[in-house]
């Protein structure tokens, strides 16, 4: 299954991204979900050279 959430881009070099590894939320910070309450939330920011 794949989430598509194309508001947020994780490939950003200046912060990072996060996403919800139970729900697949993504947001601009880390800690616990906003969606599910969940703490599973993983960086995904990756910077482009």
């Amino acid at each position: 299954m794949v989430i598509y959430n194309g508001d947020i881009d994780p490939y950003h070099p200046e912060s990072s991204r996060y996403e919800c590894r139970s729900c697949g939320a993504r947001s601009n910070g880390g800690g616990v979900c906003d969606s599910c309450g969940s703490e599973s939330v993983i960086n995904i920011a990756v910077p482009r050279e």
